[in-house]
């Protein structure tokens, strides 16, 4: 730089400036450096002297537009954390919240109705993320779950996230989700969709697509075996329960019969039957003469 400066001078001049620059070179500045305030800022100053009041003016102060520059750095970092923050407050009302720009609008709308239908189905919120940005420390299962709480607070929901700059998903079910079905499906769910989303040879969008159709379809057919399983008769076993009652009143018909006859059959066998009483009158003029008349009598109350 002092050769710049020196060949800007007129030759008249550049031997004086070559004496001073060489005395204040061997003799140590008088002044020290010294830290002066400015806007409230601790900047460091240079002496001043025949020499450095030669230098540019804005060296002399560089340590104070460095940290200036810090600010704005500061302020983009907050803006943008923020920015997130308030992007991850408000679920997407189709159901898809896709920043990679991974999905046409063909099947963005295509994959948008089969949400739909899917959470009139199970009575649930269902959405998809495909982010681009992550924060420092934010897995993305971590961001799966934090997104989940804050778009469905209490209510059953399912999330996918999909992260591209680490290339990876992760799903987020809430604790209804693991109330209605085994733990070992939901976990086999995850697992599947995490090995279609690894699978380089399909397309992003193809992926999305693919694994967000196996949990639709792999979640419905645990719904509908739910639904069987809480039923207190079975489809197939219908047609057996509205025999058997048909056949215990068959049954009790029949035995009322056999009771029927067998009490009857009972009585019979209790009744007592005496000979009949014999009674011949007297014969006048005969004392032992027998009669032509008789009257048979029974007890009373014996048959």
């Amino acid at each position: 730089m002092r050769e710049e400066y020196l060949s800007t001078l007129p030759k008249e001049r550049q031997g004086d400036f070559v004496k001073n620059f060489t005395s204040a070179v061997k003799t140590p500045p008088l002044t020290p450096f010294l830290r002066v305030g400015i806007g409230g800022e601790t900047c460091l100053k240079l002496p001043s002297g025949p020499v450095w009041d030669k230098l540019i003016p804005d060296m002399r102060h560089a340590p104070c537009f460095k940290q200036r520059l810090l600010f704005p750095a500061y302020a983009g970092v907050w803006l943008a954390v923020s920015g997130w923050g308030l992007a991850q407050g408000a679920p997407p009302a189709d159901g898809i919240q896709d920043d990679t720009r991974a999905l046409t609008a063909e099947t963005h709308s295509v994959i948008a109705e089969e949400l739909r239908q899917f959470s009139q189905d199970l009575k649930c919120d269902a959405w998809i993320q495909a982010t681009s940005f992550m924060p420092t420390g934010l897995t993305v299962r971590r961001q799966a779950q934090v997104t989940r709480r804050e778009w469905s607070a209490t209510r059953p929901a399912v999330l996918m996230t999909y992260d591209r700059a680490t290339d990876s998903n992760a799903m987020s079910f809430s604790p209804d989700f693991w109330e209605r079905y085994p733990a070992a499906e939901l976990v086999e769910i995850m697992q599947e969709t995490r090995r279609i989303q690894a699978d380089t040879k399909l397309a992003l969008e193809e992926r999305l697509a693919q694994a967000t159709r196996y949990w639709i379809d792999r979640l419905r057919s645990m719904e509908s075996v739910r639904l069987r399983q809480s039923l207190w008769l079975q489809r197939g076993e219908k047609q057996f329960a509205m025999a058997i009652p048909a056949l215990l009143a068959g049954g009790a018909v029949v035995f009322a019969l056999l009771g029927f006859l067998s009490r009857r059959r009972t009585s019979r066998a209790d009744r007592r039957f005496l000979f009949p009483e014999v009674q011949v009158g007297m014969r006048f003029g005969a004392a032992y003469g027998g009669g032509v008349t008789s009257e048979i009598k029974t007890n009373a109350g014996v048959q």
